[in-house]
């Protein structure tokens, strides 16, 4: 988990963004759908964050056990979900869960191999791994919505200013056939589906407050500063604009 994450400025404009938006609720809903959950089911979110996804989860009726690594978060999602069991790293050895979740996030637990091989541990035979990961992270391209900036570039590129990311900033996750591979090596059997819903320029605005978005290009800017001048790039856009942001998800089942 990259160090950025481990900040209250990050939780506190994460937690903004998502009471303002739909984006990763909307993602959840579709996430935990694809699980197919049920009530009683124990549940273990991944690189659970604020808790959005176990959220999505306890509404099943499931027994939720979150994990999250940055401190920051951790103590943000334990404040909104107390009913969950909160763990700063994976559960001990031996515990075995009906359905492993992990939402928005599988790209930042690289190795995949490494990961889905301890994901395979924790979950029960015949149980599900479900994780979905937006589109274009993939190198799918989203399609155009609607307004003068139908793409949603303009606002990234006056916050970019001419200035280009490290190039280490740019890492892509494996392809969507490298993912389905490696679920198979580690014992699952994936079944990939996707969504779709609407990003506003808004809601991208909002999105990209949040400090270790950025930090590619503004590191060392406060993040109400930061937020500034998000704000001010954004002024200078068309704020109707919007585009389609698909959601690659897989649920893989444990053979």
């Amino acid at each position: 988990m990259p160090a950025g994450w481990d900040h209250p400025d990050t939780a506190r404009y994460y937690e903004a963004f998502c009471a303002a938006h739909g984006r990763y609720r909307e993602a959840n809903l579709a996430l935990t759908g694809a699980a197919l959950l049920e009530r009683g089911q124990r549940v273990l979110d991944l690189a659970a964050g604020t808790g959005r996804t176990a959220e999505a989860a306890l509404a099943w009726g499931c027994e939720v056990t979150c994990m999250e690594p940055a401190v920051a978060m951790r103590d943000a999602g334990r404040r909104r979900l107390p009913e969950a069991r909160w763990l700063a790293g994976w559960p001990e050895h031996g515990e075995r869960f009906d359905r492993v979740l992990c939402g928005a996030a599988i790209w930042q637990m690289t190795p995949l191999r490494e990961t889905f091989a301890r994901v395979a541990e924790l979950v029960k035979a015949g149980g599900g791994f479900a994780f979905n990961v937006p589109s274009l992270y993939l190198g799918e391209a989203d399609e155009p919505g609607g307004g003068s900036d139908p793409r949603l570039l303009d606002l990234v590129a006056r916050l970019a200013g001419g200035r280009i990311p490290p190039l280490a900033a740019l890492e892509a996750p494996p392809g969507a056939d490298e993912v389905e591979r490696l679920l198979r090596e580690a014992g699952f059997k994936p079944a990939r589906w996707c969504a779709r819903s609407r990003l506003t320029q808004t809601a991208l605005r909002d999105w990209m407050k949040i400090p270790v978005l950025t930090d590619a290009l503004l590191d060392g800017m406060a993040a109400d500063d930061r937020a500034a001048l998000v704000e001010a790039a954004y002024a200078q856009c068309d704020t109707a604009s919007w585009r389609w942001e698909a959601w690659t998800g897989w649920t893989a089942w444990r053979r």
